[in-house]
């Protein structure tokens, strides 16, 4: 297991504390630092080019609470740092880490399930 698989796997424990504490998700992933759920640490991936206090992930879960479909993605690199790869963390707690042609039809996927759970979008 990867560096980047036990920081996705912390986010994902962090998400869940806070939304077990406040009923719903963070609005951004810097609450979870702020709240002392999370190291600024955890929100870089090593092989990425930010630094602590950045984030080089994407959060998807901001509106969502507790019950949504597991596929959903709720964190997933900016961009691909692993070789052509992204990280992906989803709602149910699986990482995966898939090329960038099926990163982006993963994104899709999140999108249509989005739409028909009349869940919010997200476009960054």
């Amino acid at each position: 297991m990867s560096i980047c698989d036990e920081a996705l796997k912390r986010v994902y424990q962090a998400i869940e504390a806070y939304r077990e504490q406040n009923g719903h998700n963070p609005m951004e992933l810097q609450e979870l630092v702020d709240s002392e759920l999370l190291s600024p640490w955890d929100l870089v991936c090593p092989a990425s080019s930010f630094g602590v206090g950045e984030c080089s992930y994407i959060y998807r879960g901001r509106g969502l609470e507790s019950a949504y479909p597991g596929e959903l993605i709720l964190v997933c690199d900016k961009s691909p740092w692993h070789k052509g790869r992204r990280n992906i963390l989803f709602a149910n707690g699986s990482i995966q880490r898939p090329p960038e042609k099926i990163f982006q039809s993963a994104l899709e996927k999140d999108n249509r399930l989005r739409r028909e759970y009349d869940l919010p979008l997200h476009t960054d």
